[in-house]
């Protein structure tokens, strides 16, 4: 049962995260995947702040759009990756701890 977490309904899956971030190991995972999301989150809003200064101060160049471009790619990279792993971490959980 590859997908046993999403199969479960709302109060379920409460109760698996509730459980799993309880554990050592569920800190430490949770303290991780939190410092992932908020890299993610500022590196989006500074690139939006690259452009949006650039384009106010009508200085805005192939270079400020490429590396603002780079940084929402890899800051959305960070996103999508951080809840990817949740998913595949508390899915492991829920096959092996869960009833």
């Amino acid at each position: 049962m590859k997908n046993k977490y999403a199969r479960m309904n709302k109060e379920e899956k409460k109760q698996c995260r509730t459980f799993y971030y309880n554990t050592p190991k569920g800190k430490e995972m949770k303290m991780r995947l939190t410092r992932l999301t908020i890299i993610g989150i500022i590196g989006i809003i500074f690139s939006i702040f690259l452009v949006v200064s650039g384009y106010i101060a009508k200085q805005i160049n192939w270079a400020t759009w490429a590396m603002a471009g780079i940084l929402f790619c890899f800051s959305i990279v960070f996103l999508v990756g951080a809840a990817k792993i949740r998913l595949q971490v508390l899915n492991q959980y829920a096959i092996t701890k869960m009833k």
